[in-house]
């Protein structure tokens, strides 16, 4: 009997352990694979990952390794099944893709303790030893998905440098396409929607999907969406460190490329604006003679482009000294309408229900392209007028009670934050409420920009709801040090929290702003 609650100890023991290094995987393709990121993000969240099934699960497994006595793996059993029970019932902001390299990653850290098990009982015919050894594997579980990561990184270069090798191959067969990149710390995904809407007017026209914007991304997207049929593919190139772009470049050979604009994004990977804007214009160095590249006038100077450049390069903005000039902006009780000028010439006027000044200085430059490739001016007007924000970006939802919800959900950073704000007070309603977590790889300028952040929340809303006890508190400082009401301040545990705390004090006529929602690996 004995010998039988053993061993179930140990399967469910087992079952848990898998669990948990699932939650590992979860939290490391989160952090994009890198083993440096990931453990960056442990060391900063070691005590919020505090677990007491966990820790309780592993006491029960030294016990029954050292005494025999049938309630310490009966314990484990219940605490496994417990710790079990919970970790599947946690929810997800984003969940876990079961990508084929995630299969792969999970299998091997399964195959290594399964191994690793089987030896030690093998040698010992004892599973109290198999017990002892799940201690070890639970509590240090983080160090196991490294391990596991670390050994299959040569597999995952050979696969990836066939995936990008069979890419670069669809892409020789479609000569005649035309391929246009997109880069920049903000605007990025907003200017690739956009540019899709109005360019399908006159083309058959494929993008990358969601955030496909990493060099695996586009070569997914290259090996299993693009046809003969498409004449444009408009290519979301991201970059969280120098020749990330450039790579991408090399596979897809853009002729066109945008800049949306440069500022302190991924900080804590580039360290300075000035490394940002040396990756970002890798777009336009990758360029041929034949091409067009167009920068925001705001942020890229004259002198900044590199001198091996092929390509013509011209710049846009939003009431800028710029080539394609939005001016004469007026906004409206339906949104926003401008004008788009070259030089004196007036080219286009347009109306649309996007907010911001930053989707002016988007629209401008999506215009500027469909202009180039030769479209009529009838059609861009009309393409613009029916423009829709992009999902979780200064989306505006009216709900039937009579709130308005502005949802910036999808990111934050500085200038983003400063429109989403803007927008936010120039809407007509009650009270203007914002819900946020602050804004995050902002690098050693981090609390700075929060806290600035902060005097800006104080300057334009009613309430602040902030998420989050520990990061926040930059931009806590920087409200009530603007002469904010502090009964008009709350802080919630998480977003669960904070929404229902909103839910409780809404009246009809209220405007409430998202502003940014953290992924998993930032809750505290």
């Amino acid at each position: 009997m004995i010998e039988i609650i053993d061993a179930a100890a140990v399967l469910c023991l087992f079952f848990y352990l898998a669990l948990i290094l699932k939650k590992e995987l979860h939290m490391l393709q989160l952090n994009s694979y890198f083993n440096t990121r990931y453990i960056k993000w442990y060391k900063e969240n070691f005590r919020p990952r505090g677990d007491v099934i966990k820790a309780l699960a592993v006491l029960s497994c030294v016990l029954f390794s050292w005494w025999g006595y049938w309630f310490f793996p009966a314990a484990g059993i219940l605490l496994s099944v417990t710790g079990a029970a919970a970790l599947l019932k946690q929810k997800a902001k984003k969940k876990l893709d079961f990508t084929k390299r995630a299969v792969r990653l999970f299998t091997l850290s399964l195959l290594l303790s399964a191994a690793a098990l089987s030896i030690t009982f093998i040698a010992t015919q004892n599973t109290r030893y198999a017990a002892l050894l799940l201690a070890a594997l639970m509590a240090f579980s983080f160090l196991l998905t490294l391990l596991s990561n670390t050994l299959i990184q040569p597999l995952e270069k050979l696969i990836n440098r066939w995936y990008v090798n069979d890419a670069k191959k669809k892409m020789n067969s479609c000569p005649e396409l035309t391929v246009i990149a997109i880069t920049g710390s903000y605007g990025k995904t907003s200017v690739k929607h956009f540019l899709q809407d109005i360019l399908s007017e006159q083309y058959s026209v494929l993008i990358t999907p969601g955030s496909f914007n990493t060099t695996l991304g586009v070569v997914r997207t290259v090996r299993e969406q693009l046809q003969p049929i498409h004449e444009v593919f408009i290519v979301e190139m991201g970059a969280k460190r120098a020749g990330d772009v450039a790579e991408i470049c090399r596979i897809v050979r853009p002729k066109y490329g945008i800049i949306t604009a440069v500022g302190p994004q991924h900080l804590e990977t580039f360290g300075t604006v000035a490394n940002v804007k040396k990756a970002k214009l890798e777009i336009i160095s990758a360029l041929p003679a034949g091409g067009k590249g167009f920068i925001n006038a705001g942020d890229i100077a004259p002198g900044d482009i590199p001198a091996d450049v092929k390509a013509p390069v011209v710049s846009f903005g939003a009431g800028k000294d710029a080539d394609y000039c939005a001016r004469n902006i007026v906004y409206t009780s339906r949104g926003i309408s401008f004008d788009i000028y070259r030089g004196g010439e007036k080219l286009l006027t347009l109306e649309t229900a996007l907010l911001g000044e930053h989707n002016v200085s988007n629209l401008t430059v999506c215009c500027a392209v469909a202009l180039t490739l030769g479209l009529e001016k009838y059609k861009i007007e009309k393409a613009v007028k029916g423009i829709r924000a992009v999902a979780h970006r200064l989306e505006v939802k009216p709900l039937p009670n009579g709130i308005t919800i502005i949802d910036d959900a999808f990111n934050s950073n500085p200038v983003g934050s400063k429109m989403a704000l803007e927008a936010l007070k120039r809407m007509e309603g009650k009270r203007k409420i914002i819900i946020t977590p602050g804004m995050i790889e902002l690098g050693a300028e981090e609390t700075e920009r929060n806290y600035a952040f902060g005097q800006a929340i104080a300057a334009n809303c009613d309430i602040a709801v902030l998420v989050g006890l520990q990061r926040t508190q930059p931009i806590r400082e920087g409200i009530k040090a603007a002469g904010f009401p502090e009964a008009n301040l709350v802080t919630a545990k998480n977003l669960a929290e904070a929404n229902n705390y909103v839910k409780s004090i809404m009246q009809p006529g209220d405007v409430v702003l998202y502003e940014n929602d953290l992924p998993d690996t930032f809750n505290e």
